[in-house]
């Protein structure tokens, strides 16, 4: 059966990957991306929807959709507030996973991180906690949560403390072992192919994809 899917955070170093990836897949008929600004992109199976995220809630897009992805993500610094990143990567989460529902969908992925917990950790693991409870909470034939340690790759913008830091986890990497092998830094062509993988996987229920999952996921 040929897939319709439907995107949330496509313009993240991430999601772009996995359009890319999705748009290999002979299943996938169709992606229906949910911006806040169009993409320099262009191809006969994706359509863009120019939309404010704070209105998630009265979009209706005219299609039902077999599979959503959500690669909606910040940082307190980026999001410039804890309030700010609250909002993008708690609630317009949920509401994407709502709007989703709307359109039929039944099957769900995201982007969480390591170390997620409603109850431990900082502020960010904190958050992703409960975006990952409030998303298990709904319906879903299948939900995939994926939550990868750091993530390194080529982006396109240049962000000096992210480069360094990446620098440093390569070189600490090899001394990761044991249960420790779970934070070593992932790339995100390996997050992105990973998550188009789950084409092709048929399981019901809920799964939660840590770090070094990942990689068993990904097609070669």
């Amino acid at each position: 059966m040929k897939e319709n899917i439907l995107i949330a955070g496509a313009s993240g170093e991430v999601g772009q990957r996995l359009v890319k990836q999705l748009l290999l897949d002979t299943r996938v008929a169709s992606i229906h991306l949910i911006n806040r600004r169009p993409l320099d992109f262009s191809d006969p199976k994706v359509t863009q929807h120019q939309v404010d995220f704070n209105q998630l809630s009265a979009l209706n897009l005219n299609q039902d959709f077999s599979l959503a992805y959500c690669c909606l993500g910040s940082t307190i610094k980026q999001a410039g507030s804890k309030s700010a990143f609250e909002q993008v990567d708690l609630h317009y989460v949920t509401e994407f996973a709502q709007l989703a529902q709307r359109h039929k969908t039944s099957k769900f992925a995201v982007i969480s991180s390591i170390g997620a917990n409603p109850h431990k950790g900082g502020f960010y693991l904190q958050t992703k906690g409960r975006m990952e409870v409030a998303l298990q909470a709904m319906a879903w034939q299948q939900l995939w949560v994926f939550r990868p340690s750091l993530l390194i790759g080529q982006r396109k913008e240049f962000r000096l403390g992210e480069h360094i830091g990446a620098l440093a986890s390569k070189l600490i990497s090899p001394l990761l072992v044991g249960p420790l092998k779970n934070y070593r830094p992932i790339e995100m062509d390996n997050v992105a192919n990973a998550m188009a993988s789950i084409l092709s996987l048929n399981h019901t229920g809920i799964r939660l994809i840590e770090n070094t999952q990942i990689l068993s996921l990904v097609k070669h």
